[in-house]
């Protein structure tokens, strides 16, 4: 019986992502742009203590929440070697499979 082959690594479906030539430039852009405007000290509400933070922690959170759901198409294993489907070794007197 096979077992289903584990997902890979979310910095690996990363990296997939940024050099699959059909995904979108834009998308790829996206959190560079959300970086840059975390950084910049111009931003729609001024950096004052708490509320001036808000907007940045906002930001970045949208776009990091974005990318985890982009990337997680990535970390299919379907494009994987035959040989990365080595079962790990089992953990004796484990409660998990």
């Amino acid at each position: 019986m096979s077992r289903p082959r584990p997902k890979i690594g979310w910095f690996r479906a990363l990296r997939r992502y940024y050099r699959d030539p059909s995904a979108s430039l834009l998308g790829k852009l996206v959190i560079f742009f959300a970086l840059i405007y975390a950084v910049v000290p111009i931003d729609l509400i001024p950096d004052v203590p708490i509320v001036g933070w808000l907007d940045d922690l906002g930001v970045m959170g949208l776009a990091t929440a974005w990318l985890l759901k982009v990337v997680a198409r990535y970390r299919s294993p379907d494009e994987l070697p035959e040989e990365s489907a080595v079962e790990p070794p089992r953990r004796p007197f484990s409660a998990s499979p």
